[in-house]
């Protein structure tokens, strides 16, 4: 069946996803997805998708746990159920604006827990980018100099190694190396971990930056903001939206020289005001 990307109404894709499923699985039943889901009511799933009932975020969630999405699609689902859902006509434009931009969502290669590794250690992710822009001839040590800050020639390429292993890269007939699939995503609980591992290594490394790169070949940037928790998810989904048009941008990019890391963080600075009451905290 078609991807949930070229979706405008999650219904329609509802109904279309209990078709295929029946067809291929005679014993699928709306009773099954609601066990998957963690739902209650064995009818709830022909009720949404007929229009009697709607998704509220908990449900959205336990939808998209069932239907097995990927972190991205999961994005997509959600901003679609509240774009359909949504009452006034700015918010449906500000959920419209998010699923515009990830109609182009690129092809993705799900990872299991036992290739932690690939991001467990912060390089293999450099050097899967940077194999593909430099011929490096077998020549090991150019790769490690490469990467900054620099590793050693036997970790470069045992990662490289990794890489062909997990079916990440691949090596044409002429001895370069080319990615096998375009993105890269973590649906286990043990990959996710190395995920964090691997994005605290790289805020590490960015606050390294603001040091060892003048400011033309580095953008370090932030703002400040009150927001209240649907914010947080609008804003969320914003981030989203936003990855994945640079991803669409970069893959127009044809005179690629060098890798870049991208982080973003939407993290609080503050703790909520209803939470020093329960503490015990004075506001004297």
């Amino acid at each position: 069946m078609k991807a949930i990307f070229e979706y405008y109404d999650y219904r329609g894709f509802l109904r279309d996803y209990y078709t295929y499923k029946k067809s291929q699985n005679r014993y699928f039943s709306y009773r099954f997805f609601a066990r998957e889901a963690g739902i209650k009511s064995p009818v709830f799933f022909k009720e949404v998708a007929e229009g009697k009932k709607n998704l509220s975020r908990s449900m959205i969630e336990k939808f998209s746990i069932a239907l097995k999405f990927s972190e991205r699609e999961a994005t997509y689902f959600k901003n679609l159920v509240l774009f359909n859902q949504a009452k006034t006509g700015r918010q449906k434009q500000e959920y419209y604006a998010v699923l515009r931009s990830m109609e182009n969502a690129k092809s993705e290669k799900a990872l299991d827990a036992d290739q932690y590794d690939y991001f467990s250690t912060w390089y293999n992710v450099v050097i899967r980018e940077l194999v593909t822009l430099v011929d490096i001839r077998g020549d090991y040590k150019l790769l490690a100099t490469l990467v900054q800050p620099s590793i050693t020639a036997h970790e470069a390429k045992a990662s490289v190694k990794l890489l062909l292993k997990l079916g990440l890269l691949r090596k044409r007939a002429n001895g370069r190396f080319e990615q096998v699939d375009t993105a890269i995503t973590a649906r286990s609980g043990v990959a996710t971990l190395a995920i964090r591992e691997f994005n605290r290594k790289m805020a590490i490394h960015a606050v390294a930056a603001i040091e060892n790169f003048p400011r033309d070949e580095r953008s370090m940037c932030g703002v400040t903001i009150g927001i209240s928790p649907a914010m947080y998810e609008i804003i969320n989904a914003e981030i989203a939206a936003f990855k994945d048009r640079i991803v669409t941008l970069v893959s127009r990019d044809e005179e690629s020289e060098r890798v870049y890391q991208l982080n973003m963080q939407l993290f609080p600075v503050s703790r909520k005001h209803d939470s020093l009451a329960k503490e015990g905290v004075s506001e004297e």
